[in-house]
C-alpha cells in the first residue's frame, strides 16, 4: 500500500515539474517582445531627448582659384548617431557620407577631426567644372537640416600654346583606293571649329566623304580626319585645312591610274635603255677616235728617226770623201 502510494506520489510530481517548465517557456516567449519594445521605447525617448541638430554660421560663398584646393566648411552640432552628406545640388548622389568618399575622384574627400562639429568638403586641383552650389546636410527626413555653400573657381595662369596647323596623309593614291588625311590644329582659338575644302570648294560628309572631329579643350587641340572613297581622277588636287582663326594648310593629292602608270613605267625603262645604248656607241667611238689620234702621233715619231738615220749615212759619205790623202 505504501509503494502504490509513492509511486503516485512521484508521478504528481513530475507533473509538477512538466507544468512548470511549460509556464516558464511560454512566459519567456511573451516576454521577449515586451522586452525588445522597452528597449526601443527606450531608444527612441533617449534620441528625442537629445536637442535637434543644428548649423553653426560658415561662409556660404567660396572662391578659389583653378588648380588650388578648394575647402567648403560645414560645423553641425548635435548630430548624435546621424550622418553629415556632402553632394551637388545638381546631383541627387552623394558625394561623401560622413568620412566616406562616394564618387570616383580623388580629388574629394571630407576633413572632420572626433568629437568635433566641422566637416569640410576638400576638393583638390580644382577645376572650372567643378564651380557650382553645394550641399551640407544631416542624414534626416527634415529637409531644412542642410545648408548650401556657392564655390566659384576663377581660371588660373595658362602656358600660351603657339598656334600650329598640318597636315599628315599620303600624297598620292591608286585609282580605287582611299585617301586619308588628318589635320591637326593646336592653339588659343583653333577648338571652334575646322573646315576641309578641296581646289577651293568646302568639303562636308556624304556618301563618299566622311569628316570626323577631335576636340581636346584642355590640350587646345582639334583633330580632324578627312576620308574619301574609291577616289577616283576628280579628286585629285589640292586639299586645305582652316581652322576659325585662318590657319591654313594644304597638302596636294594625286591619284594615279594603275594602266597609265605602267606603261609610264615602261616608257621610262625603254628611254633608259635606248640611253644607255647611245651612251655606250658614243663611249666606243671616243675611244676608236682617241686609238687613231694616239697612232697619228705614232707616225711623226717614225719618220723623225728614218730622217736621223738618213742624215747620219750621207754625214759619213761626206767625211769619207773628203778625208785628207796619207
Amino acid at each position: 500500500m505504501s509503494d502504490e502510494r509513492f509511486r503516485i506520489t512521484g508521478h504528481t510530481i513530475m507533473r509538477a515539474y512538466v507544468c512548470l517548465a511549460t509556464f516558464l517557456v511560454v512566459a519567456v516567449a511573451q516576454e521577449a517582445p515586451n522586452r525588445r519594445r522597452r528597449v526601443w521605447d527606450t531608444s527612441e525617448n533617449d534620441t528625442s531627448s537629445l536637442p535637434p541638430p543644428f548649423f553653426h554660421p560658415t561662409p556660404e560663398r567660396v572662391t578659389s582659384k583653378e588648380g588650388q584646393m578648394a575647402k567648403l566648411e560645414c560645423m553641425v552640432e548635435n548630430i548624435g548617431t546621424k550622418h553629415v552628406i556632402w553632394r551637388r545640388k545638381s546631383d541627387p548622389n552623394p558625394l561623401t557620407i560622413g568620412r566616406r568618399t562616394f564618387v570616383d575622384d580623388e580629388r574629394i574627400s571630407v576633413q572632420h577631426i572626433p568629437l568635433q562639429p566641422n566637416w569640410t568638403l576638400l576638393i583638390k586641383q580644382v577645376r572650372l567644372d567643378d564651380a557650382g552650389e553645394y550641399e551640407c546636410q544631416v542624414a534626416s527626413t527634415d529637409r531644412q537640416l542642410r545648408r548650401s555653400v556657392f564655390l566659384t573657381v576663377k581660371p588660373g595662369k595658362r602656358q600660351k600654346i603657339k598656334s600650329d596647323i598640318k597636315i599628315t596623309g599620303k600624297t598620292y593614291v591608286e585609282k580605287g583606293q582611299k585617301i586619308k588625311l588628318i589635320c591637326n590644329a593646336t592653339g588659343a582659338d583653333t577648338t571652334d571649329d575646322l573646315d576641309w575644302f578641296r581646289n577651293g570648294q568646302k568639303l562636308s560628309t556624304n556618301k563618299k566623304i566622311t569628316i570626323h572631329k577631335r576636340v581636346s579643350l584642355t590640350d587646345r587641340q582639334i583633330d580632324s580626319v578627312l576620308e574619301v572613297q574609291d577616289a577616283d581622277l576628280d579628286d585629285a588636287g589640292v586639299y586645305v585645312c582652316r581652322t576659325s582663326e585662318l590657319l591654313v594648310e594644304s597638302k596636294r593629292v594625286d591619284v594615279l591610274n594603275g594602266t597609265h602608270f605602267s606603261d609610264t613605267n615602261n616608257v621610262k625603262r625603254g628611254t633608259e635603255k635606248d640611253s644607255d645604248g647611245e651612251s655606250s656607241a658614243s663611249g666606243k667611238q671616243e675611244q676608236l677616235s682617241n686609238t687613231e689620234n694616239h697612232a697619228w702621233r705614232l707616225t711623226p715619231s717614225c719618220s723623225e728617226l728614218l730622217l736621223v738615220v738618213f742624215f747620219a749615212i750621207s754625214l759619213s759619205h761626206i767625211v769619207h770623201n773628203f778625208r785628207l790623202p796619207t
